[in-house]
């Protein structure tokens, strides 16, 4: 027996490789996917997504595939408010990863208050370059997190096959636009982190610092001393958490809804983990 599928799911979405497999995952078991692609300020390329999400729609059709892009900027600020000292505190520009991660869930979890949705989800896998945001002890900390808010967060290709298969799950819908040459360079292990989809996704230039050190330079001694251990990372990501919950309050106060009042009315989300037999 086909079992009836869920209503609706969000998702943060870059429209590369690993969040558009997701997509693909998602729609097996949703019935709608609702992909929030962001702009924390300093991406260029914003809307290079959008290309990918046309291709989705003509797929899959406009009522199973919504979209909507935000400016994270607001939620990155409050979580971030003193980038300097937190810098010289912490040592790290990783801090800014990780906080334009962070603002990246608060707006998708905004985006599920406002709109009845109990599921997110995003394309975390754990082929990607070892980065403290990919460890299971990190991410259990989001899942908690979203679930103050009655959010199941699930990360549907954490362990989906390596990069071949993955690529081959798109070819099989027509959406695999690999550049060739940064394949190469990738599989080479020269910048092993460096998206293949690249035309399809944003470029943050803020970011040149975490893509030094996530790439094999960072066992450079220079650039080790930068880098951010899981332990302090999990602590940092702790009070920033405090803000998220001040900032998500605010902003559901600024457009009339009391926050109080919308946890009373939402039910608890069903368990959909278990659908992704490859997820964390």
């Amino acid at each position: 027996m086909t079992r009836k599928k869920l209503g609706d799911v969000a998702v943060s979405f870059s429209g590369g490789l690993d969040t558009t497999l997701g997509v693909l995952l998602l729609l097996e078991h949703f019935e709608r996917v609702h992909l929030n692609i962001f702009c924390n300020g300093y991406c260029l390329r914003v809307h290079a997504p959008h290309e990918r999400v046309d291709q989705l729609r003509s797929i899959f059709g406009d009522d199973r595939i919504v979209c909507t892009t935000t400016a994270s900027r607001p939620s990155l600020d409050a979580v971030l408010p003193r980038y300097g000292e937190d810098l010289k505190r912490t040592g790290s520009p990783l801090i800014f990863d990780l906080c334009c991660r962070l603002s990246m869930e608060v707006e998708l979890m905004i985006y599920c208050l406002r709109n009845g949705i109990s599921h997110a989800a995003d394309g975390l896998n754990c082929a990607q370059p070892v980065i403290f945001m990919l460890m299971p002890e990190y991410i259990q900390l989001a899942d908690r997190f979203m679930a103050e808010f009655g959010i199941q967060f699930m990360h549907p290709v954490y362990h989906f096959g390596d990069r071949q298969q993955r690529r081959a799950l798109l070819d099989s819908h027509g959406l695999n636009v690999e550049v060739k040459a940064i394949s190469l360079v990738q599989r080479l292990g020269i910048l092993p982190q460096i998206s293949e989809q690249i035309t399809l996704q944003p470029l943050c230039y803020a970011q040149l610092p975490i893509f030094l050190l996530t790439s094999p330079l960072r066992h450079a001694p220079v650039l080790r001393k930068f880098g951010l251990p899981l332990a302090a990372a999990q602590r940092y990501r702790l009070e920033r958490q405090d803000l998220a919950r001040q900032h998500v309050a605010q902003r559901l106060t600024d457009v009339k809804l009391d926050l109080e009042e919308v946890m009373a009315g939402r039910a608890e989300p069903e368990d959909a983990r278990g659908l992704f037999p490859d997820g964390l």
